[in-house]
């Protein structure tokens, strides 16, 4: 990746097909979150943990943050995740849930 994630604001850096991104929780990356899933953080939080999360969510949590990342991408994400595994993106889905739910703290990956 060009530019380093900055820890402290919660930014989380992902790797989908080859390509580094950063992932950046800002308050309206995460309000469209909340639209796109109908659901709270803490919910939707929640779902990575106990493992109930779907495609969908995981496009939701990414699309945003990638947006306030400063990438643009908006047809590609959901192809750029199955090609990556759903299963290998989870995980820096939770750690940005986790960093917007608990600023400042430090958040190991949750899965």
């Amino acid at each position: 990746m060009t530019e380093t994630v900055n820890r402290a604001r919660g930014e989380v850096s992902l790797r989908l097909a080859g390509r580094d991104f950063r992932l950046r929780p800002t308050f309206a990356a995460l309000a469209e979150t909340e639209t796109m899933t109908g659901c709270g953080l803490v919910v939707l939080a929640r779902r990575f943990l106990d493992g109930s999360y779907g495609i969908r969510d995981v496009v939701a949590v990414l699309l945003p943050a990638l947006k306030a990342g400063g990438a643009v991408m908006e047809g590609e994400v959901g192809d750029l995740v199955l090609d990556s595994g759903l299963l290998a993106v989870a995980p820096a889905c939770a750690a940005l849930l986790a960093a917007a739910l608990a600023p400042g703290e430090a958040t190991a990956n949750p899965l």
